[in-house]
């Protein structure tokens, strides 16, 4: 191997303790020492002295050494400080001092290309428009809390937004697009970006690579993030999220940023013209880091931008404050379930007929007590296709569709209280089936079912490989079986069953809509609520629908807890060992009604029954009716 016969040590603070190992290095190479300061004081009648020099110095004045070393060509050695850990990177160096020693002192340097943006060169990665995440090593470091630097990159996370990029290749073919951020890359190794993906890209192929990261969304950004954390291995196929382009010069305008910042800090105002330096600077360097930067030959322009938006959908993006939660709806999708709801929303003959029949059939089936009957009342019914047109009405504030639903709605609520009423005031009996009682209670449980299902439909109907599930959501959420039940209520005369059973289906209705307005937004059909006034009369009828729906949900609670009392309480009457096998609760204004089932050995009289309600009435501080049926243990 050979090595200099003779080098100078360009060092600063951080480098002064490699001091003595290079003066006093066994290689036979002399070694010159000089303070960084110094040396670039000096350069002028230095320069023609020297041939190689060796760097140990902080990254913020590694870049002015470059510049000397390529003004004068001279060639460089380098040997990061511990603590430059991208420097390290940068070289792939190892931490064997002496090993970096040996490397910096041979005489086997080899050309790189560098880049040259307005008139800095530019020897690592730079950035224009903002990363989060990604962009650490371009961020000025700010001393303050952990807690306030994770608020600062959650924000900065949810409120990513695109500008206008306008690329100009050394062919003249002009690139118009939107994007969160342009990289221009030079070091492969100190990127993440091209860490994970491969570009193709090396320091010694006299082209520039430019990488445009344009998430459409934040999940899309959240999935590039996931891969930057999981990759391991460098990914040929880019997400929809990345484009780039590889070409000998550029020029780049942004509509928002106003400069180009380097991993050194600093930074040039745009728009900036940029092209490669071939062969600008010979360094020293290990074999990984020639093996990762291998000498290619100049293609022709590789251009690969077609996931990212074009000129249309740029201007579609880069007029709102952020990207959406999803990406906004493709013309063609959206095109498809406007038409679809536009449809759903007019009321015809087929929806009057399929409303009377799904309500007969499902009053038949809670007479019958059967489950299997009201399912497939909901898979007949419609009233789901209505209700999925007004939230989007009302998201796109489309007065027509609002109109149209809300009669659709209107007549098929209508249409099932007179049938099931009918139906009911024609039967000869009218005992309520637990299939009945079921839906005469409705909680915030059912609450969350229809918001849910309101989700599910919404996102159902947004896809057409998958708007068959929409009969799926329609078993789940129930509309026509509340609907019957209330009628029956109004067959029978019992108000109190109309209004339990009415307001289970008011309750699904609002849920589904809010949340469905909700979904449609997130999926892009809309970046702002068109129609904020109905939307907020929606939600306050959620809030006081939710009144009611606690306290039945707080009865819920509250039968759970006295069975749970009572049966893990042991009761001892007149040396009578009592265990409480079963528990029903029920109210009556102010009174508990219990309806209890004994494990007994021995027979109660009045006497020791009067005793255990006694015992129980000292459990509970209410009025309470006990209602008592015994099982004998053998």
């Amino acid at each position: 191997m050979q090595y200099f016969k003779q080098v100078y040590f360009i060092y600063d603070k951080e480098g002064e303790g490699f001091v003595s190992a290079l003066v006093e290095n066994e290689l036979d190479v002399e070694v010159i020492p000089l303070d960084i300061d110094q040396f670039i004081a000096d350069i002028t009648h230095l320069a023609d002295k020297i041939e190689h020099i060796v760097l140990s110095v902080d990254i913020s004045r590694f870049f002015e050494l470059v510049d000397i070393a390529y003004k004068y060509n001279i060639s460089i050695g380098i040997i990061p400080p511990p603590n430059q850990k991208e420097q390290l990177k940068n070289f792939y160096c190892g931490k064997d001092i002496d090993e970096n020693i040996d490397i910096a002192l041979r005489d086997n340097c080899k050309f790189i290309d560098l880049i040259q943006i307005n008139d800095k060169l530019m020897y690592t990665n730079g950035v224009i428009g903002a990363i989060p995440l990604l962009d650490k090593n371009i961020r000025k470091p700010v001393m303050e809390s952990f807690k306030n630097r994770l608020i600062s990159k959650v924000k900065r996370f949810f409120s990513i937004r695109l500008q206008k990029f306008e690329i100009t290749t050394a062919n003249n073919k002009t690139i118009t697009t939107a994007g969160s951020a342009v990289v221009i890359l030079n070091n492969t190794n100190t990127s993440p970006i091209s860490r994970v993906f491969d570009f193709d890209q090396s320091m010694c192929d006299g082209e520039i690579t430019v990488v445009i990261i344009s998430p459409f969304s934040i999940f899309e950004y959240f999935k590039l993030i996931s891969m930057f954390a999981l990759g391991v291995k460098k990914h040929k196929n880019l997400p929809e999220s990345i484009g780039y382009v590889k070409s000998k010069s550029f020029s780049i305008k942004a509509s928002k940023n106003k400069r180009i910042v380097f991993e050194d800090k600093t930074n040039i105002s745009l728009p900036i013209e940029c092209h490669i330096v071939k062969d600008a600077v010979k360094i020293n360097a290990n074999e990984k880091f020639w093996e990762n930067n291998k000498r290619l030959t100049p293609t022709k322009e590789t251009i690969k931008v077609s996931k990212l938006p074009d000129a249309n959908e740029a201007n579609k993006y880069i007029t709102h404050k952020h990207i959406p939660f999803f990406k906004f709806a493709s013309e063609e999708r959206f095109k498809d379930l406007f038409q679809m709801l536009r449809s759903d929303a007019k009321i015809n003959t087929s929806y009057i007929v399929l409303m009377i029949i799904s309500t007969l059939l499902a009053t038949v089936g809670l007479f019958a007590n059967s489950t299997a009957v009201i399912i497939g009342a909901m898979l007949v019914a419609p009233l789901m296709t209505p209700i999925i047109a007004l939230a989007m009405g009302l998201l796109r504030g489309e007065d027509a569709i609002i109109a149209d639903s809300l009669v659709k709605i209107a007549v098929g609520i209508l249409v099932a209280l007179i049938a099931s009423s009918s139906l009911a005031f024609l039967l000869p009996y009218s005992e309520m089936t637990s299939e009945m009682n079921n839906r005469i209670n409705p909680t915030l449980l059912d609450l969350g079912i229809a918001i849910l299902s309101g989700i599910a439909a919404a996102y159902s109907k947004s896809f057409k490989e998958i708007v068959s599930n929409l009969a799926g959501v329609a078993i789940a959420v129930a509309l026509v079986p509340p609907l019957s039940v209330a009628g029956i209520g109004l067959g029978y005369g019992k108000f109190t069953v109309f209004e339990g059973a009415f307001l289970l289906f008011f309750t699904n209705l609002i849920g589904i809509v809010l949340s469905a307005v909700i979904t449609f937004q997130i999926l892009g059909f809309s970046s702002v609520l068109k129609s904020k006034k109905s939307i907020i009369f929606i939600f306050l009828l959620i809030v006081g629908v939710s009144y009611p729906l606690y306290l039945s949900y707080d009865k819920i609670i509250q039968r759970y807890q006295i069975a749970k009392m009572l049966k893990q309480h042991r009761f001892i009457v007149n040396n009578k060992y009592i265990i409480i096998k079963d528990v029903s609760v029920s109210f009556h204004n102010d009174i508990k009604i219990f309806k209890l089932t004994l494990l007994v050995r021995n027979s109660l009289n009045r006497d020791d029954l009067q005793r255990l309600k006694e015992d129980i009435q000292r459990l509970f501080n209410a009025k309470l009716v006990v209602q008592t049926q015994m099982e004998y243990i053998l």
